[in-house]
C-alpha cells in the first residue's frame, strides 16, 4: 500500500486522505504510517495511549524517510451506535472532514492545533481514523503533577495562560467539544504556547448564539471537574481568574460566573458518580458491552 503520489485512496472497505497541508510531512514517514495504518485496522498497536467514551487513541513512534523519528497519535473513532446515532451521522459531515476544517480555521486564528496527518474511513461500520502530529509540550495534567517536580512559577504560569487561551477560544467564536485537561497541551516556555486537541465537536458559533454562553460555561466547567494529581482548587481559580480578565467580565459578572460553574461542576460529579455505581452492572453480551438498569 503506498500513500504517495495520490491524495485519496482506498484499501476496503476503507478509504484514506492525505490532507493538501500534510502531504510533504505524510510522505516523509510514509514507510512508518503504513505500517501502523495497518497494526490500527487489525488491532495490534498494544496498549492504547488513552481510551474516551467513543475513541481510543495510540501514541506512536514512526521513523521517517531520512531516518528521523517523531511521534504521532492514532485515533480510532468508534462506528456510530444505535438508530438515532447512525441516522444524526448520516446527515452531517464526516468526523474526519470536520475535524479537517475545524483545524484549518483555528490554525488561521492563531490556535495551537496539531497538524492532521491522514484521515480514513470505514464505509461499512462508519469508523474513522484520524492520524495527527504530536503536539509541543506535555499534557496539562503532567504539568500539574508533583510526581515530576516541576517549579511551582511554572505551573502558575501555565494554568494563567490557559485561562487566556481559553478567552480568546471564545471570544473568536470557537466551543471545544471536550475541553478536558487531558485534551491541552502546554511548553513551559515565556510565554507558554497552548495546543488544543481532540476537536471532532469543536465548532464555530456566533457570538448572537442564544447558547453561546451556556456553552462557553460547559467549557469551563469540563475544564474544572476534573479531579487532577496536584491541581487544588486555588489553581483551578486562577485559571477562571485569567479567563474572566481575558473575557472581559467585571467583578460582579465574575461573581456570578463562579456561583453557576460551581453548580455545574457538582451537578456534573453527582452524574459521574452515578455512572460509577452502575458500572459493576456492566455485563459483555455477544461481544458487546451493555449497562443494565
Amino acid at each position: 500500500m503506498s500513500l504517495a503520489p495520490a491524495v485519496r485512496f482506498d484499501l476496503a472497505p476503507w478509504t484514506f486522505v492525505i490532507p493538501d497541508s500534510a502531504r510533504e510531512q505524510s510522505s516523509s514517514l510514509q514507510s512508518g504510517l503504513n505500517d501502523d495504518l495497518m497494526a490500527a485496522l487489525e488491532g495490534r498497536l498494544g496498549t492504547p495511549f488513552r481510551r474516551s467514551r467513543h475513541a481510543t487513541t495510540w501514541k506512536v513512534l514512526i521513523a521517517g524517510a531520512n531516518g528521523e523519528t517523531t511521534n504521532v497519535f492514532v485515533k480510532q473513532l468508534d462506528a456510530p451506535r444505535g438508530l438515532v446515532a447512525r441516522a444524526k451521522a448520516m446527515s452531517r459531515a464526516k468526523r474526519c472532514e470536520h475535524v479537517l476544517r475545524i483545524c484549518d480555521s483555528l490554525r488561521s486564528h492563531g490556535f495551537g492545533v496539531p497538524s492532521v496527518l491522514l484521515t480514513g474511513e470505514n464505509r461499512d461500520t462508519g469508523s474513522e481514523i484520524i492520524v495527527t502530529s504530536e503536539a509541543p509540550g506535555f499534557m496539562v495534567t503532567r504539568w500539574m503533577n508533583p510526581v515530576y517536580r516541576n517549579d511551582v512559577n511554572t505551573r502558575r504560569r501555565i494554568l494563567r495562560r490557559l485561562g487566556e487561551e481559553v478567552a480568546r477560544l471564545h471570544k473568536s467564536g470557537y466551543i471545544h467539544g471536550d475541553l478536558t485537561p487531558y485534551n491541552v497541551f502546554a511548553t513551559d516556555d515565556v510565554p507558554p504556547t497552548i495546543t488544543f486537541i481532540d476537536h471532532e465537536g469543536t465548532e464555530k458559533t456566533s457570538a448572537a448564539s442564544v447558547n453561546v454562553a451556556r456553552s462557553r460555561m460547559r467549557n469551563l466547567m469540563q475544564l474544572g471537574h476534573f479531579d487532577i494529581p496536584g491541581l487544588s482548587a486555588t489553581d483551578k481559580l486562577r485559571v477562571f481568574a485569567s479567563y474572566a480578565a481575558a473575557i472581559g467580565w467585571s467583578k460582579r459578572a465574575a461573581r456570578q460566573s463562579l456561583l453557576r460553574l460551581a453548580k455545574m461542576i457538582e451537578r456534573r460529579r453527582k452524574r459521574d458518580r452515578l455512572i460509577e455505581r452502575r458500572a459493576p452492572r456492566t455485563e459483555i453480551i455477544a461481544g458487546r458491552r451493555a449497562v443494565r438498569g
